[in-house]
């Protein structure tokens, strides 16, 4: 009998450690995206564009708005932004190339929600981009705070500069989270 009780507990025991081994892989598969990148930004853009903001990544707005952005960099969101023409072609090659588009990155397909026609150059004017942080929009409305409340996307989302912004991986203090 001694050898049956042993032989169940060993079955007991077997199941609860295949139950545990399973829970914690699909922990790591699902929680695991903390190191994940989601892109490689490429050098000269972040040292020519992140010299004076966050470089947002390439796949956050479309091709014709990084192409209106740097058709007028005389004039780039009331700054100059000027570079000589070699580093200008090779930026504006990168963020057309890495633009956003269907099939691009999952992750941000939801910024081509109501995508118009002729897109906006702020990826804060973007209908994907304000349906995705319609919470949000609500709180500064109360506030009266309007569009400038968006800052930098490292500021809410931790991870940005691997280009995720999944809302599970926000700062402490931001977002629906924080509510």
């Amino acid at each position: 009998m001694q050898k049956q009780v042993s032989k169940t507990q060993q079955t007991i025991g077997a199941a609860i450690l295949s139950a545990v081994l399973l829970f914690g892989v699909g922990g790591v598969i699902v929680y695991g995206v903390e190191n994940e990148v989601a892109y490689q930004p490429d050098e000269l853009y972040v040292d020519e564009c992140g010299a004076c903001h966050y470089a947002y990544p390439a796949g956050l707005l479309p091709a014709s708005s990084w192409l209106g952005i740097m058709q007028d960099l005389e004039n780039h969101f009331e700054d100059n932004a000027e570079t000589d023409e070699e580093t200008a072609t090779y930026v504006t090659n990168y963020l057309v190339e890495n633009a956003l588009r269907p099939g691009q990155n999952p992750k941000w397909s939801v910024l081509l929600r109501n995508m118009p026609s002729d897109p906006p150059l702020r990826i804060v004017e973007l209908p994907g981009f304000l349906q995705s942080h319609e919470s949000e929009l609500e709180l500064i409305e109360g506030l009266d705070m309007g569009m400038d409340f968006f800052s930098p996307c490292e500021d809410c989302h931790r991870q940005a500069e691997q280009g995720l912004f999944d809302k599970e991986l926000l700062s402490s203090g931001y977002g629906p989270t924080s509510r």
